[in-house]
């Protein structure tokens, strides 16, 4: 089994050996956001933090440090639900530039973002791009680098269709659907409830309306209808996502 190391649980020389050493930095990026009625708050970050801690497993021959995951972000599309919390768009890139400046400062060169929540993309890529511009990083050999990636990116269409067929709803829906549901009750099945689902129509626009009117979203929270999501599936979700990873990390560290 790699060593698989967490900031939480090191002491300061341990993580300075680890920077010394080279480690590659892992942060899970995620949310505190609604998703609906059977799966928690911190869905998006608990997903994250699971497929980063299984994946950091597959890597016994790499020094890998999972950092605090970044899980106050931003969640504009669920505000009208209680439990999810925001930060502003602004806050965020500079909480984000601060947090990864912190990282390289204490001389981490080599970061990689493993990512749950689509909506923070934008922000967190800013925030740490500003923190590579003041280090002075260039796109060259051992210059301090940071990549994000999003899982969802390694499930392809196909196996989409194998493992969901007329019930997917497509991505733009995935919101505490099959997807999540099914990761979820892989890696962290005791934080699945057993309740209904509960409505999941809503107005699909192609437009924006602000504030977000109440058409455009569903009672339940759940975009789609998440029955049928097992955690079998979630396990087959993970093996390209982890394979995903690995050769991220082969290719740019």
């Amino acid at each position: 089994m790699a060593e698989c190391l967490f900031w939480y649980e090191m002491t300061w020389p341990e993580i300075a050996r680890a920077a010394a050493d080279g480690a590659i930095l892992v942060v899970p990026s995620g949310s505190v956001e609604q998703h609906g009625h059977r799966l928690p708050a911190g869905t998006d970050t608990l997903i994250s933090e699971g497929i980063a801690r299984r994946f950091m497993d597959t890597l016994p021959e790499r020094r890998l440090l999972m950092a605090p995951p970044l899980r106050y972000t931003i969640a504009k599309l669920n505000s009208a639900y209680t439990g999810t919390v925001n930060l502003s768009g602004t806050t965020l890139i500079a909480f984000c530039r601060d947090i990864f400046a912190e990282f390289l400062r204490q001389g981490f060169r080599k970061i990689l973002i493993v990512n749950g929540h689509m909506e923070s993309v934008a922000f967190i890529t800013e925030g740490a791009e500003l923190a590579l511009e003041e280090y002075g990083a260039k796109d060259a050999p051992g210059e301090p680098k940071v990549v994000l990636v999003n899982w969802w990116e390694f499930v392809t269409e196909k196996l989409i269709d194998a493992l969901f067929g007329d019930r997917w709803p497509g991505w733009e829906a995935e919101h505490a659907a099959l997807t999540e549901t099914s990761l979820m009750l892989h890696l962290w099945p005791n934080l699945v409830r057993e309740a209904p689902a509960g409505g999941t129509s809503y107005q699909h626009l192609s437009y924006k309306i602000l504030p977000w009117p109440a058409k455009t979203r569903p009672e339940s929270g759940s975009y789609a209808d998440p029955t049928g999501a097992t955690g079998d599936i979630g396990r087959r979700l993970l093996e390209p996502i982890v394979d995903g990873l690995k050769q991220v990390v082969k290719t740019e560290f």
